[in-house]
């Protein structure tokens, strides 16, 4: 049997709200690192009615990406993330556990700030190229 040949992808994009205050901390290297998550919604019709199912997303960014994301977001910004997706493993109490969270790449904040306000988004967000892991 011929080995399999598998693109290596790992890539993820969603939309959704900021559901709470942003998270931000520095490494002991002074790596900007921010922390929050968003709920994305799904809609569907059953039968006549229609359904919201909410998934509510961990999101990380880092450096530059970062302190962008903090200067333009807040709870309830809406955003478009594409990144990676990423679990992380840990033990608590002698119980094996795991969270799942997206690494970010990009961040699009959807919301314009309104006309005549001194502070404008960045026209285009920097990128997450030096993720340190």
């Amino acid at each position: 049997m011929a080995d399999l040949k598998l693109p290596k992808i790992n890539r993820i994009q969603i939309s959704g709200r900021i559901t709470k205050d942003l998270e931000m901390k520095t490494t002991s290297g002074g790596t900007a690192v921010l922390r929050f998550s968003i709920a994305s919604d799904r809609m569907w019709k059953d039968k006549e009615e229609w359904k919201t199912e909410t998934t509510f997303v961990n999101i990380q960014a880092w450096s530059g990406l970062a302190e962008s994301i903090n200067r333009q977001a807040h709870k309830g910004s809406a955003v478009l993330i594409e990144g990676r997706l990423s679990c992380n493993k840990y033990e608590k109490d002698g119980v094996q556990k795991e969270f799942w969270e997206i690494i970010a790449d990009t961040c699009h904040v959807l919301e314009w700030l309104p006309k005549g306000d001194a502070a404008t988004p960045d026209p285009a967000p920097p990128t997450n190229e030096d993720v340190p892991f």
